[in-house]
C-alpha cells in the first residue's frame, strides 16, 4: 500500500499527465475552430484589406499628382510612392500574426505544454527546483504564445475603433481627390482651365498649383497619421499584449527561482561549537 507521501507524488503526477493529454487531444482540435479564434482571423484579414486599400490610393494619387504639368508636383508623388514601403512592413506584420494564430497555438497546446507538463513532473520525481521553474516558465510562454493575437485583435478593436474609421475616411479622400484629378486632366469643358475643371470638382476656389499642391499636401498628412495607426494596432498593440500577458501570467503563478542561503552560497559551514561560545559569551566568560 502506498504511504501518504508516495500517493500524493503519484497524484501530482497523473494531473499533469492529465493536462498535457487534454492540451494535446481536446486543446488543439477545439481552441483553433472557435469563433474567439476566427474572429481574430478575420479581423487581420479585414486589416491586410485596409493597407491594401490605402496603398492602392496613394499610388493612384502619385500618379495622378505626377500628371501634373511641370515638375512641382514630382516631390508629392514621390513622398506619395513612398509611402509602400511602410506598407509592405505592415502586411508582413499581418502575415507573421496570422501564422501565429494557425500554428503558434497548435504548437503551443500539442508541445509547449505537454512539455512543461513532462519538465513539471521531473520537478515533482527528482524535487529539483530548477525543473519546477522551467516548467512554469514554458506554460507562461506558450500561453502568452497562444493568446497574444487573438488577446490583441480584441483590444485593437475596442480601443482603436475611432482610429480605424480615420483610417477609412483617409482611404476614401485619398482616392476621392486622385480620381477628380485624373477626370480633370483627361476631360470636361474645353473652354476651361484645368483648375477651373478642379474648382468645379473639388467645390472650393483652386486659382494656382500652390492650392492643388496644398489640398495634396493635407492627403500626405492624414496617409501618414493613417501609416501611424496602422502601425500601432497592427504590431506595436501584439508586443504590448505580448508582454502584458507575460507578466500576468507570470505573476499568478509567482515565478522564482529558489537560491541556496547565503552561507551556503559561499560554501560557508558552521562551526561545531559556535553555539557553546555564544553561550559562554553571554554568561561573561573568557576563551581559555
Amino acid at each position: 500500500m502506498l504511504s501518504a507521501k508516495h500517493a500524493a507524488l503519484a497524484i501530482k503526477i497523473l494531473s499533469l499527465s492529465l493536462i498535457a493529454a487534454l492540451s494535446f487531444f481536446a486543446v488543439t482540435a477545439k481552441l483553433p475552430e472557435s469563433g474567439f479564434v476566427r474572429d481574430s482571423l478575420e479581423s487581420i484579414e479585414a486589416s491586410s484589406d485596409t493597407v491594401m486599400k490605402l496603398s492602392a490610393a496613394t499610388l493612384s494619387a502619385s500618379l495622378a499628382v505626377s500628371a501634373l504639368p511641370d515638375d512641382f508636383a514630382t516631390p508629392l508623388a514621390d513622398s506619395l510612392a513612398d509611402m509602400n514601403l511602410y506598407f509592405i512592413a505592415i502586411l508582413v506584420a499581418l502575415f507573421l500574426e496570422k501564422i501565429l494564430i494557425r500554428y503558434g497555438i497548435h504548437a503551443a497546446f500539442a508541445a509547449l505544454i505537454p512539455l512543461a507538463c513532462l519538465v513539471g513532473a521531473l520537478s515533482v520525481v527528482t524535487r529539483r527546483s530548477l525543473l519546477k521553474s522551467l516548467a512554469i516558465r514554458l506554460c507562461v510562454l506558450a500561453l502568452a504564445a497562444a493568446f497574444v493575437v487573438p488577446c490583441s485583435t480584441r483590444i485593437s478593436g475596442v480601443v482603436a475603433s475611432d482610429l480605424t474609421a480615420y483610417v477609412n475616411d483617409t482611404i476614401e479622400e485619398t482616392e476621392g481627390g486622385a480620381g477628380k484629378l485624373q477626370e480633370a486632366m483627361e476631360g470636361g469643358a474645353e473652354d476651361k482651365s484645368v483648375f477651373e475643371k478642379l474648382s468645379d470638382l473639388f467645390q472650393t476656389a483652386i486659382r494656382d498649383i500652390s492650392d492643388l499642391m496644398l489640398h495634396f499636401q493635407n492627403t500626405i498628412r492624414k496617409c501618414m497619421n493613417s501609416i501611424a495607426i496602422l502601425i500601432l494596432t497592427n504590431c506595436l498593440m501584439p508586443l504590448l499584449t505580448f508582454f502584458v500577458l507575460k507578466w500576468i501570467l507570470r505573476e499568478l503563478f509567482q515565478i522564482a527561482i529558489p537560491l541556496p542561503p547565503a552561507g551556503e552560497r559561499r560554501g560557508a559551514v558552521p562551526e561545531s561549537g559556535s553555539g557553546a561560545d555564544s553561550e559562554l559569551m553571554s554568561m561573561g566568560g573568557r576563551r581559555p
